[in-house]
């Protein structure tokens, strides 16, 4: 049994993949490194082919989006822990020796920092996922880091691997899952750079904004559908449909008014923004009835939007 199994999969990505390869390659542990292509004709292949002895297992055929060539990768997985990382990322040097020295026997899920770099490589943001106070919290405020975090393979196969209906948002269903089933307890986290995703003109969350999200919505549509919401928040959530997801998998026992007062935050501010002060307002509402916002900070606000109200 692997360490770690890294599962690449690609599709006509000539100008990444050797720079993507190489840096699981280089790593200094036990990795089984799986390779699913969908069928490349951009010279993807021949790449692939030069490295196929280190390589310890790759394919080449269609298949039905990146999810799907993620599952083919899963079965062949024998490795302790898991994770995917797209030809247009790459780890950091030792990044796979330091997820092993985060875990002990009790650890199912390792997070590290994500670097956001451009085409040129030079930095643009570091982020991942994050842990908050509660399990709503941390469900409502989303944020991820995908190819720096690392899931143990059991716990992976038990939720049934990735959707293959999702083109965009798998990590997010994955992450999703895995929260409402097991909580946040047996997660590490390291403040350790551990990948770095590219951001170009050619990458599905550049090109693809607008399904991407859908996905997303739709999926917070799935999971706060257990509850009974506020006409502001079903207006906003009317503009996505729910995604091929399995609902019942999301209804948990949850704090309704913590789960919406921090997910709504993000409406809240983003209305502000946009000077929406009535839709403003509306959030603002449901997020001082949980536990989002501070005493102090519910002062701020209401003065803030009386204020801008005024000048309007």
């Amino acid at each position: 049994m692997a360490d770690i199994t890294i599962i690449t999969p690609v599709l006509n990505q000539v100008s990444h993949i050797e720079t993507c390869i190489l840096s699981v390659l280089e790593q200094d542990c036990d990795v089984q490194y799986i390779i699913i292509d969908g069928g490349s004709t951009d010279g993807t292949i021949d790449i692939i082919r030069n490295y196929e002895n280190r390589i310890s297992y790759w394919k080449s055929e269609p298949d039905s989006g990146q999810s799907d060539a993620i599952n083919k990768g899963l079965q062949l997985a024998n490795g302790t822990f898991f994770n995917w990382l797209n030809a247009d990322d790459q780890l950091t040097p030792n990044a796979l020796k330091t997820v092993l020295e985060c875990v002990d026997s009790q650890t199912n899920v390792v997070i590290g920092k994500c670097e956001h770099i451009d085409k040129n490589g030079s930095s643009i943001a570091i982020g991942s996922a994050q842990i908050w106070d509660s399990l709503e919290a941390t469900l409502g405020n989303y944020s991820m880091g995908q190819p720096s975090l690392f899931y143990r393979t059991s716990i992976v196969t038990e939720l049934g691997g990735l959707n293959n209906a999702l083109h965009y948002c798998m990590d997010m269903e994955l992450w999703f899952l895995n929260l409402t089933k097991f909580g946040q307890k047996n997660i590490t986290q390291t403040n350790s750079i551990l990948s770095q995703f590219r951001v170009h003109s050619d990458s599905k969350s550049v090109e693809r904004k607008e399904p991407m999200k859908h996905e997303k919505y739709g999926m917070y549509k799935a999971l706060l559908s257990q509850f009974e919401q506020p006409e502001v928040l079903q207006e906003f959530l009317s503009a996505f449909p729910i995604p091929d997801v399995d609902r019942k998998a999301f209804t948990v026992k949850l704090n309704e008014e913590i789960l919406l007062a921090n997910f709504c935050w993000h409406l809240m501010v983003d209305s502000y923004e946009k000077d929406e002060l009535e839709k403003c307002q509306a959030f603002f509402d449901v997020v001082k009835m949980g536990n989002r916002l501070s005493e102090t900070e519910k002062l701020m606000w209401k003065a803030r939007l009386t204020t801008k109200k005024f000048l309007g």
